[in-house]
């Protein structure tokens, strides 16, 4: 796949190399979307500044998305510990979720490196899910973040208060 390059200007102006004209951080978003892969270098330095432009995108496109807790304990974590989160924890529940909320969750077979030696049908292998936790809403019926986020919130005091 051709890798589309971007330079950015002092003036945060930012040109696309391959189609020699100015873009936007829309444009960036649209040819993310499109599945093209990109590169922003800075134009004075030719440092790599592609992640940063990229949560650029993200946050004006789709900050409302992000709860503002989820932000301040990003900001609050140690980088080690967000390293550890994003390059190994992170890829794998999102995978989980994926999974779920696709209707797949009861055929999913879980790793051996979380749960054991033998795979089996649920994470909590020694009782019934069904009897321990409330029922779980449909994650693929709830399309409002806002919602789901609550949800979960709600969910968690209700366990923690069980805990106690």
């Amino acid at each position: 796949m051709e890798e589309i390059i971007i330079k950015k200007y002092e003036n945060r102006r930012l040109y696309c190399v391959n189609t020699a004209k100015y873009v936007s951080i829309a444009d960036i978003r649209d040819m993310i979307t499109e599945g093209k892969n990109i590169k922003v270098v800075e134009k004075a330095t030719g440092k790599d500044i592609t992640k940063y432009v990229l949560m650029q995108v993200l946050l004006e496109e789709r900050y409302e998305v992000m709860p503002e807790f989820f932000i301040k304990i990003l900001l609050q974590s140690p980088v080690k510990i967000l390293e550890q989160f994003f390059q190994g924890y992170f890829p794998y529940m999102f995978d989980y979720f994926l999974k779920m909320r696709e209707g797949q969750m009861m055929n999913m077979q879980f790793p051996n490196m979380f749960f054991g030696s033998q795979q089996q049908q649920f994470p909590f292998g020694g009782f019934n899910m069904q009897q321990q936790m409330p029922v779980m809403p449909n994650m693929a019926a709830m399309t409002n973040p806002t919602a789901m986020m609550e949800e979960i919130i709600k969910r968690l005091a209700e366990l923690e208060k069980k805990l106690k």
